[in-house]
């Protein structure tokens, strides 16, 4: 193996070590494992591989199993940290990979629908529900969900939330549908202590009932450094990915190839892998027999789209997230129709089954985990491969 000269500085203090009059007898050994540790130091280190855990025919395998629940928000925190919410204000938490689950109700929310949930960890977790007026509200836990207080309630009548994103803790914003032209999107920076509503003059005009689809919690999605979208369909005339690359301050629109040819049409998601890939999926929820082209996807953070394959799911693609950590970029979609995946950025697609889903969430190909009527199911994935 190759090796860089010693400097001529180290080499001095080598001699003057090696001559030093009290270390005479041993300055000769200590020179020689001075010089040795250098000459290793020089050397360059041997590449080693990475074993990257990819997709490999997954399917899908129950974990928390009630015929009374209905699903509707998961965020994977991490391989052992999943919360999910749904209908009649339940709420569960997983804090050892799916193993136990821990059920909980939110007080008062007995009558709504949550349809988001964001997470930071076994103990913090916000809940959005979905509705008309005061029946959109945002619920914080910071205890593991004990204890719950509002965070925040609407009381415009014009207003039907439908999801919302954090950056931080501290910082997120939530997405209303349209009404006379204007979105209404509402941003806290404490924590959800307060709420207020962005300026609409700041957020580009809405379309005729344009609006998002409350099917996943994933509407709207954030990643760092102030990055955040929200997507949009319902216009019959188009859709749009609209993004902030500056936590909200301002905004920019892009039309997306996904069609919206009636109320019932558009898009359904937005999943985020990084800066720059990010997938939509949709489609027409009332057609369940019919696949449309339902995937889009952007290499430029949004700016631009461009269609992919069609995933074959029937009707519209209600979730749908990246699959971090693989070789190769990797989506999987669900939906009450099924659920697929792709691992070439949406240019092909398998099917991973009929379970009926309506949201997931992964942090690595085997830690991932979808729910809708009935329960949560996690990924059985098969084995990783070295890349």
């Amino acid at each position: 193996m190759k090796h860089t000269p010693l400097p001529s500085t180290i080499q001095s203090r080598m001699n003057h070590v090696a001559n030093t009059p009290l270390l005479a007898g041993s300055g000769r050994l200590m020179s020689l494992l001075m010089g040795l540790g250098l000459l290793l130091m020089g050397c360059s280190a041997p590449e080693t591989e990475v074993a990257t855990l990819d997709l490999n025919n997954p399917t899908w395998e129950r974990q928390y199993d009630d015929s009374t629940s209905f699903f509707i928000g998961i965020h994977a925190v991490d391989d052992q940290t999943v919360w999910a919410a749904g209908s009649a204000g339940r709420v569960v938490r997983t804090v050892d990979g799916g193993s136990t689950w821990k059920t909980m109700y939110v007080p008062g929310a007995d009558s709504v629908q949550f349809r988001d949930i964001h997470a930071f960890g076994s103990d913090v977790a916000y809940v959005l529900s979905i509705g008309n007026g005061t029946d959109s509200r945002i619920y914080k836990t910071t205890d593991g969900g004990d204890t719950w207080n509002m965070s925040f309630q609407n009381q415009d009548q014009n207003a039907f939330f439908d999801c919302f994103s954090f950056w931080d803790a501290n910082t997120g914003f939530a997405f209303s549908d349209s009404f006379e032209g204007e979105f209404t999107l509402i941003k806290t920076t404490d924590g959800g202590d307060s709420w207020s509503r962005i300026d609409p003059a700041l957020v580009p005009d809405a379309r005729a009932g344009e609006g998002a689809f409350a099917a996943s919690g994933t509407c709207v999605m954030t990643a760092p450094n102030g990055l955040g979208w929200f997507s949009t369909g319902a216009s019959a005339v188009d859709t749009r990915v609209i993004r902030t690359q500056d936590f909200g301050a301002t905004w920019s629109e892009a039309l997306t190839p996904i069609e919206s040819k009636t109320s019932s049409q558009g898009i359904s998601n937005i999943s985020v892998l990084d800066a720059n890939h990010i997938a939509v999926m949709g489609g027409d929820y009332t057609q369940r027999d019919s696949v449309y082209q339902n995937v889009a996807v952007s290499l430029d953070g949004g700016a631009s789209w461009e269609f992919a394959n069609s995933a074959p799911i029937g009707g519209a693609v209600y979730g749908s997230a990246y699959v971090p950590g693989t070789s190769t970029l990797t989506l999987v979609g669900v939906a009450p129709t099924g659920s697929a995946y792709s691992t070439d950025n949406g240019q092909s697609w398998n099917r991973m089954g009929d379970d009926n889903f309506w949201t997931v969430s992964f942090v690595s190909a085997d830690a991932g985990w979808a729910a809708g009527p009935g329960g949560v199911s996690k990924v059985k994935n098969g084995t990783a491969s070295t890349h």
